[in-house]
């Protein structure tokens, strides 16, 4: 059966959507994924409409391929029902009334400028300043007369600022859905969370500062200093936190953990892959350390195999789970 042609089942989309939500979360386990193969193999339906949900998920990506969506543990019912229901909707559809938008990325496809997933590219702007786009990331970039805005409509950047040569200066702005950021002769980074349930922005300052202001609460302004990152959403900004250690070493392509769990590790190693990247929950804190490349996560997950008591299994070509040696 096409899972890309065939008319799908409502009941048997709603249960895909489910699996769906039920395997990325934390405590999902052996006996949940037995659960879910007998569910496949019950029904030539279930097939259709697991072979549509995995093409919603690659061509999509409405599931970030972390290993383990902790928010889905959260006790949020409501939330919960809602994502599977629109979920369900989805699958039932088909690609064919997904929208070109969606098929594309969403907005992001008309961007001025994006990258793919695993796509790190450096540019320098008319006025010198030099941005660093990661992986699966767009942006619109706007200079008037009154100011240089950068709007991130998703993904990471990284921005080395230059003087505005314009005179009097204009302010530096990065826009995100959540407020806006201006820098203040600086080195700074800043992530769009796109999570299910709250989006947020983080910001992270390298050198110099910068100053955030909360769409919403806009005299809620906050000055972020060198050494300092947080994170906010349109309604509040976070508590002030000192930047972690090579927080931004994914500018210059490479991953450096520092006895980081390895479920952290392979949250951050699936953003720069397609599929899902998936970990068993008695490795999840399994402490890694060392510098890795971010160019070819296969080789890079491979690494880590030789390195580690684990063994990856793959279940598709886009399905991995690191298991137990």
């Amino acid at each position: 059966m096409n899972s890309t042609s065939a008319q799908i089942d409502p009941r048997a989309a709603h249960e895909a959507a489910s699996w769906l939500v039920r395997l990325r979360s934390e405590d999902c386990g052996i006996t949940d994924q037995q659960a879910w193969q007998a569910w496949r193999s019950s029904d030539p339906a279930h097939e259709a409409a697991w072979q549509r949900a995995e093409l919603l998920c690659h061509s999509l990506g409405l599931l970030p391929p972390a290993a383990g969506m902790r928010v889905l543990d959260r006790p949020i019912r409501k939330t919960r029902r809602s994502t599977v229901k629109t979920l369900a909707a989805l699958i039932a559809a088909g690609p064919l009334l997904w929208g070109a938008d969606h098929l594309a990325g969403g907005p992001a496809w008309r961007a001025d400028v994006r990258t793919a997933r695993g796509e790190i590219r450096a540019m320098t702007l008319d006025d010198g300043t030099r941005i660093v786009l990661n992986t699966d990331t767009a942006i619109d970039i706007a200079y008037g007369q009154q100011e240089r805005l950068i709007d991130l409509r998703s993904g990471e950047i990284h921005i080395e600022t230059a003087p505005d040569i314009a005179s009097p200066p204009r302010p530096l702005l990065v826009q995100t859905e959540q407020g806006r950021i201006r820098a203040i002769g600086t080195r700074f980074s800043v992530r769009h969370d796109d999570g299910l349930f709250q989006p947020r922005t983080q910001v992270a300052v390298m050198q110099g500062a910068v100053e955030i202001r909360p769409r919403s609460h806009d005299h809620a302004a906050r000055i972020l200093k060198a050494g300092e990152q947080t994170s906010f959403t349109e309604d509040a900004i976070s508590a002030t936190l000192p930047l972690a250690p090579h927080f931004d070493a994914w500018s210059r392509g490479v991953l450096v953990a520092d006895n980081t769990p390895l479920a952290e590790l392979l949250a951050e190693i699936a953003r720069y892959r397609h599929g899902v990247l998936r970990c068993a929950p008695e490795l999840a804190s399994l402490p890694v350390s060392g510098t890795f490349q971010l160019k070819d996560t296969d080789k890079l997950l491979h690494l880590l195999q030789r390195s580690l008591p684990i063994r990856l299994r793959q279940r598709t070509r886009l399905w991995i789970t690191i298991e137990p040696a």
